[in-house]
């Protein structure tokens, strides 16, 4: 008996657990949560806030016309300022709710800001269902 035949009888197809390019399958629910402006830590200096906005600008970007998209992306805190027009971002949004990205972004920040999402695609939604959704997803990633 070798292996992968501890179980079975016959040998066994080993698949990766995730794999999000490539041969293996992909999970079936995968969040991208964003919770600043920048990405990266501002470490205190213009130099570092300025290059965390160009990679957050760079990463949106991407998902315009990236093979692997997420199935959900959730705004909070200081993510929800890149939906308003002001902000540098703002251009890559339509694009992504284009290709039928699901995009929310936490009601309570909206309200404490005074504002509302211009594309009315982009769902507004209390901390409590967004929780429930990240709680949920198959796979959740940080950025």
């Amino acid at each position: 008996m070798t292996m992968n035949e501890i179980f079975t009888d016959t040998p066994t197809k080993v698949v990766p657990e995730l794999a999000l390019v490539g041969g293996g399958e992909r999970p079936k629910r995968v969040i991208l949560l964003i919770e600043g402006e920048i990405v990266g830590d501002n470490k205190g200096d213009e130099a570092s806030e300025e290059h965390g906005r160009e990679l957050m600008l760079h990463t949106l970007k991407s998902l315009e016309s990236a093979k692997v998209v997420p199935d959900e992306i959730i705004l909070l805190h200081d993510a929800v300022r890149l939906i308003l027009p002001e902000s540098e971002c703002y251009s890559c949004w339509r694009s992504i709710l284009d290709r039928e990205i699901v995009v929310k972004a936490c009601n309570e920040t909206l309200f404490y800001l005074g504002k509302i999402p211009e594309d009315p695609r982009i769902l507004c939604e209390d901390m409590a269902d967004l929780l429930q959704d990240l709680l949920t997803a198959d796979n959740v990633v940080r950025l």
